[in-house]
Order: structure tokens, then sequence, then C-alpha cells
């Protein structure tokens, strides 16, 4: 009879054992989970700021020619060089 009774009490508390593991078991998954999708996300954020890094590096390539520069202060600043003049044409409008 003792056997018995300890042999049900170990059974019972394996089973209360397992239902009390079970919500913490379940919230590591969805934690995992959560942070895959958080991983995600962020690596496309980085794929996305890597690519503007590229564009941007480009740009400042680009704008270290003298002719970029010599456009850029033309078109954005309006300056000229000495003994130039400049002509510009203004539309009517209809």
């Amino acid at each position: 009879m003792k056997k018995i009774k300890g042999t049900f009490i170990w059974i019972l508390l394996g089973i209360l054992g397992t239902f009390l593991y079970i919500p913490k078991i379940y919230q590591g998954y969805r934690t995992v989970a959560q942070l895959e999708n958080e991983l995600e996300d962020i690596t496309l954020e980085s794929k996305e700021l890597q690519k503007e890094k590229e564009e941007l590096t480009l740009q400042v390539k680009e704008l270290n020619s003298l002719y970029a520069v010599e456009k850029f202060v033309r078109n954005n600043l309006a300056m000229k060089k000495k003994n130039e003049t400049i002509y510009r044409v203004i539309y009517e409008e209809e």
C-alpha cells in the first residue's frame, strides 16, 4: 500500500510540474519568435541603410570632381567666373 501511495504521489507531482512549466515553455517559444521577427526587421533596415550609405558615398565621389563642384555652384548658388555674363530666359505664362 505504501508503494502505491509513493508512486501515486510521484505521478501526481510529475503531472503538476508539467502543467506548471508548460506556460513557461510556451512563453519561451513566443519570445524566440518575437526576437526572430525583430532580427529580420533590423536586418532589412540595415540593408536599406547600407544602400543609402553607398549612394551617399557615390555622391561624395562625384562632388570631388572639379566639374561637379562648378556645376553645383553655378546652378545652386548662382555664381559665375570673372568676365562672364549669365543670361537667364524667363518664360511668360499664358
